[in-house]
């Protein structure tokens, strides 16, 4: 679904879309290390804004190098780093650029100016309560198509993530049936006295309450259920019990007449 980029300085591939898939071959050194292929994911600031985790996550989907296109507002110049403040349609972030330097002058920083389109690659972190892109590469952006395209990407990548996400739940629900019995029994509500369930009707959790009394290992069976009911309440007691077995929150023993609770 994502693609990976050969480089992050190539304005060949800046518009590009991201179902190129590419393995970086470099010649290996004692001094220039390998570099590895890395997903890149095109987003808006606002989705960056609005990940409350410390590892920013598309559906599930770790990403490891987000491509932002945005207005360079301002930036600040230090020994060590250069501190850019990105602006696109949704809201605004600071980028870092750690600076190589050749005596007093670095060597990395980029040509671009304030008030103009730029194109970034690299890293999300997370300090102090601020999210943070730590640049790899960034360039001026001299073609709109490029924005056009990083809006068209970031609405496509969403909806794709999102797709998968729903495919691999409904594959696990597929090959693991325990798995909706599990989902059904994460909505029980606990807060309430000896683990009442929220939802429920009066009925039916009168039922899982009077069956949430018996500890014996076979459970109680269905004519003891009814004793504790008037002869005119018996169909309603069966559908409360069909209903809460359907849910997961209980479940039959030795046979279809002896019931027990999940939650025991």
């Amino acid at each position: 679904m994502w693609g990976d980029y050969r480089s992050f300085g190539n304005d060949s591939t800046a518009g590009g879309f991201l179902n190129t898939t590419t393995n970086q071959d470099e010649t290996i050194s004692e001094n220039k290390p390998v570099r590895r292929s890395q997903n890149v994911v095109p987003l808006v600031i606002q989705q960056i804004k609005n990940c409350h985790e410390d590892d920013f996550k598309l559906f599930g989907t770790p990403v490891q190098i987000v491509k932002l296109v945005g207005i360079l507002k301002n930036f600040e110049v230090q020994s060590t780093k250069a501190t850019y403040t990105i602006e696109d349609h949704t809201g605004s972030i600071k980028a870092v650029l750690w600076l190589e330097s050749d005596g007093d002058t670095p060597t990395n920083l980029p040509n671009v100016k304030e008030e103009s389109y730029v194109q970034l690659f690299g890293s999300l972190r997370h300090q102090n309560g601020e999210k943070t892109v730590m640049i790899l590469r960034m360039f001026p952006i001299s073609d709109c198509n490029i924005i056009t395209s990083h809006l068209l990407e970031t609405i496509y990548t969403r909806l794709s993530a999102e797709a998968d996400s729903k495919r691999v739940l409904s594959d696990i629900n597929v090959n693991n049936p325990g798995a909706a019995l599990a989902n059904s029994m994460s909505f029980v509500d606990y807060e309430m006295g000896g683990g009442g369930n929220s939802g429920l009707s009066p009925m039916q959790e009168k039922v899982f309450k009077i069956l949430e009394t018996d500890d014996t290992m076979n459970g109680m069976s269905r004519d003891t259920l009814y004793s504790k009911f008037p002869p005119n309440q018996h169909k309603q007691v069966n559908e409360a019990l069909q209903f809460l077995s359907n849910e997961g929150h209980v479940y039959s023993t030795i046979d279809g007449d002896h019931f027990k609770v999940t939650t025991m």
